[in-house]
């Protein structure tokens, strides 16, 4: 089935008393899309007035932490009954959080998650993921350089003292984000980008429970020498900003930026601790056009459950590409273009997922408000 997107790209403005910037979309539990943006320290959201409909005019401010402490970076999770949650990198260089009082509706007051000690402040580097049984799970790089862990003691319920996952041998690379995803068992796994380069990962090994050893992924360059026979060839390009995302069947898939294009690595099997992955080392995808090369990209299902990735191209408009059956199984790119008043690139893309599996994309315009497009069959 071709997949189609609309022709024009429409604003869903900003709010009256600010600009915004850094959007970040979630499903509500009956379906409906949210978005989250930050304007004056704070964060403002605009929803879907119904499941794969038009939007609620004018946004909403669920107002900042304190009158002393403004939001530099946020992402949204979910909890087990379906009320959202925003997590939020505080100019303190704490965490806060706000959630919805029931699913779809009303919000908290902002609380604290604090830092993992007094010596020990959070970085722009966290995410957040989801336990097999609805927990959600914090992670955040510290100052110090080591991951940190905080998760909900019960699902839907309170919060643990932080932990900590340490690091790789070689360290972390602090420009690049971290990424987590979950295994078809419900598993969850984290990537980072290493010093050296590299991609590596930690696991737990059993669902809401424990976890691996950190362990390398390599580097596109590295010569992986499988099969033997007719090894691939070292791939001239390196890794950046990483995202994982789960296949239809179940095998997470690792997407990362490299000189202008991307390259992709894929669990073998989706089901086993530790499990191989793509044992040739790392796939390559060419760039858009000799003249167009990529900056920054996100990854999605879409509704034929196949893996699509959207992209900022550098030359000012957004980029996309799905996974096809014939070879090289995935499509050529094809350009979305930009909004009239063209792209924010710093404020990065945000994907969303309608209720009938149809992606939605939101950036920021040059005007400071939130644009979309979106997918029509």
């Amino acid at each position: 089935m071709a997949i189609d997107w609309v022709r024009s790209w429409e604003s869903l403005g900003k709010p009256q008393e600010t600009e915004i910037g850094r959007p970040f979309a979630q499903h509500n539990q009956d379906g409906r899309l949210e978005v989250f943006a930050i304007g004056l320290g704070g964060i403002f959201n605009i929803s879907q007035v119904f499941p794969n409909g038009g939007w609620r005019d004018g946004w909403l401010s669920k107002d900042r932490p304190s009158l002393n402490v403004r939001i530099k970076l946020h992402v949204v999770g979910k909890n087990a009954d379906g009320r959202l949650e925003i997590f939020a990198l505080g100019d303190d260089n704490a965490l806060w959080h706000i959630w919805q009082v029931t699913p779809n509706d009303g919000w908290s007051e902002w609380k604290t998650l604090g830092t993992p000690a007094r010596d020990t402040s959070l970085t722009d580097q966290f995410t957040v993921g989801r336990n097999k049984d609805g927990r959600q799970e914090v992670f955040a790089v510290g100052n110090e350089g080591s991951v940190w862990q905080v998760w909900q003691t019960a699902p839907n319920g309170g919060w643990s003292d932080w932990e900590e996952l340490g690091e790789p041998l070689v360290g972390i690379r602090r420009s690049d984000r971290i990424t987590v995803g979950s295994n078809e068992d419900g598993r969850q796994e984290l990537f980072v980008i290493g010093r050296d380069d590299a991609l590596f990962h930690i696991w737990q090994v059993a669902p809401n429970a424990g976890w691996s050893d950190w362990k390398s992924l390599g580097r596109p360059r590295d010569q992986f020498g499988f099969p033997v026979d007719s090894p691939e060839p070292p791939k001239d390009r390196d890794l950046s900003e990483p995202v994982v995302q789960k296949n239809h069947d179940g095998h997470l898939e690792v997407f990362a930026p490299g000189n202008g294009a991307f390259c992709n690595r894929w669990q073998e099997m989706p089901i086993f601790p530790g499990s191989n992955w793509r044992r040739e080392g790392w796939n390559a995808k060419p760039k858009p056009s000799d003249r167009v090369g990529l900056t920054w990209l996100e990854a999605a299902l879409n509704f034929e459950n196949r893996l699509e990735v959207l992209a900022f191209g550098d030359d000012g408009a957004l980029w996309n590409a799905r996974q096809i059956d014939e070879k090289p199984f995935w499509s050529k790119w094809e350009s979305l273009g930009s909004p009239p008043v063209k792209i924010r690139e710093a404020d990065r893309l945000t994907i969303g997922t309608n209720q009938d599996g149809r992606l939605e994309v939101f950036v920021v315009g040059q005007d400071a408000a939130v644009w979309h497009i979106w997918q029509i069959r």
